[in-house]
């Protein structure tokens, strides 16, 4: 069976030190299929945790992105975007 990443990029900071982060949010055992109805749930209901962020954002924009999702969120301030995609797990093991 196929295991799948839900990867989450996200930007985080603000002014000069904004930037990507990158997070494997869960693992999911199936078809690609099951992946991507499951990345689907996740990025209807994230929320993502950044002190600028207002509780009621001015504008929350979810698109569909090739094979994955897009977020985009504007803020009091600043605009920020998640990106959420699947991969398919080759190798998991210690580092070099």
């Amino acid at each position: 069976m196929t295991t799948w990443g839900l990867v989450i990029e996200t930007t985080t900071g603000n002014g000069e030190s904004k930037h990507t982060e990158t997070f494997v949010t869960a693992h999911v055992e199936g078809t690609r299929a099951e992946a991507l109805a499951e990345l689907d749930a996740l990025a209807r209901r994230y929320a993502p945790e950044h002190p600028k962020r207002p509780k009621r954002p001015k504008r929350r924009r979810l698109f569909r992105h090739g094979d994955g999702f897009l977020l985009v969120i504007d803020g009091a301030w600043q605009t920020f975007s998640t990106r959420f995609t699947i991969g398919e797990l080759l190798a998991d093991g210690p580092g070099k």
